[in-house]
């Protein structure tokens, strides 16, 4: 539930932006279609980054995991993780992402069988996720 607050968001801050910059929807489709990778990377993964980067680094919390309740803290001092360790989480998660559709659903069904709740993209930042 979480990651669908955080999408709407940054789907909202993402489409703000375009329609600031006067970039019709047709346009975007066809150049994202024509394979224009960059600007995949500068309209959609690098504000992506920034946002879990900057909140997580700063407040353990995404405006989803406000939302719910939640919050990102180190595993074992249950304190804030920081911004290198907040990016390393989100890098980490894109990184399954860009695998393809079976990695990331592991990922985030992997909660459900560790003894610590944790996902694998906790696991690389050595955080994990509790209730406020």
């Amino acid at each position: 539930m979480a990651l669908l607050v955080d999408i709407v968001v940054l789907g909202l801050v993402i489409g703000v932006a375009l329609f600031a910059a006067g970039m019709p929807a047709e346009d975007l489709r066809d150049r994202i279609q024509d394979g224009e990778t960059l600007l995949v990377v500068f309209l959609f993964l690098i504000p992506e980054a920034i946002y879990h980067t900057a909140l997580i680094g700063s407040r353990s919390q995404t405006f989803g995991k406000m939302a719910l309740g939640i919050e990102v803290v180190d595993a074992e001092s249950r304190r804030p993780i920081g911004y290198t360790r907040a990016f390393r989480r989100w890098l980490s998660t894109a990184t399954l992402r860009a695998l393809f559709t079976i990695p990331t659903v592991v990922d985030h069904l992997w909660p459900l069988r560790d003894s610590r709740n944790q996902a694998l993209h906790d696991k690389f930042a050595r955080s994990v996720v509790v209730r406020t």
